[in-house]
């Protein structure tokens, strides 16, 4: 059982907190570090102050938003040379976590039911190209995924992996977690989904990523936060995240991983979260 926590919307000097690193390592929890362009002078200073608490440490690549934020068949070539560069700046990291959606500009006019393009052109070279950085970025640690619920309707082929613009089945990693966010099922469904539909959706993803993806799938579940649109809808209560464990526990995920640890800060109560969390673990 493996129990993690995303971590977009703090600042290094935030993360860096005795009071947060403890919460985390007194609850079993790994920290997946969103890193930008701009903190690259700063990362190695707080993977290693983290580690060094004995929390497990993965760093999350995340590219300027005008340059398509995550990983895609647009983005590679500048994704995954900053990737080469944090992993020379931070080489003690514990694991590094890809990223896989299509560009932020793509994602806003999709949630305003506005048609847009995540162009699939070059679509093998990209895969090709990825999977050979993951090689070797495995060498000295853990390498997984963060890929979008709809992968989970693809049961064979790769034509909604080329429609994202997201090379997914191909890549070597130890693991992909599929993002299954009952708060945005339900919050961006327009008053279709309600929380209980929501519940059962979070289910189904669990079960149809494993059978697409494989054994080791994990799930990212939430919202706590609000992250990248700035409007995502959150859990109304840690009782709703405790609900989320339980079903995907049910469905035979053992990797979870929380989105966002700024969201658990913001709103209190971060050891009842992280607990919350944890159950099952």
């Amino acid at each position: 059982m493996r129990r993690r926590v995303w971590c977009e919307t703090l600042s290094f000097d935030e993360v860096g907190e005795p009071r947060l690193i403890a919460a985390l390592e007194r609850h079993g929890i790994d920290l997946l570090l969103a890193v930008r362009p701009w903190q690259l002078d700063g990362v190695a200073d707080i993977v290693e102050r983290v580690r060094g608490a004995g929390v497990f440490v993965g760093v999350w690549p995340m590219l300027a938003d005008a340059d398509g934020r995550w990983a895609s068949v647009r983005s590679l070539p500048a994704y995954i040379a900053f990737a080469e560069e944090l992993l020379a700046r931070a080489p003690t990291c514990d694991e590094i976590a890809i990223d896989l959606e299509p560009p932020l500009a793509v994602l806003k006019e999709w949630k305003a039911l506005r048609p847009a393009v995540s162009t699939a052109r070059g679509y093998r070279d990209a895969r090709d190209e990825l999977v050979a950085a993951i090689l070797r970025w495995k060498r000295d640690r853990r390498v997984t995924t963060a890929v979008l619920p709809f992968l989970a309707l693809e049961w064979r082929g790769q034509w909604m992996q080329r429609l994202l613009g997201t090379p997914t089945t191909a890549l070597p990693v130890d693991a992909h977690s599929v993002m299954a966010y009952s708060s945005l099922f339900e919050g961006w469904s327009r008053g279709i989904v309600d929380r209980r539909r929501a519940e059962r959706l979070l289910s189904l993803t669990a079960r149809l990523s494993r059978s697409r993806l494989g054994p080791t799938t994990g799930l990212s579940i939430g919202c706590v936060g609000t992250g990248a649109f700035g409007d995502e809808p959150s859990y109304r209560g840690i009782d709703e995240l405790a609900r989320d464990v339980e079903l995907a526990t049910a469905a035979g995920i053992t990797e979870l991983a929380l989105f966002d640890l700024g969201g658990c800060v913001r709103r209190g109560e971060l050891d009842a979260w992280l607990s919350a969390l944890a159950a099952g673990g």
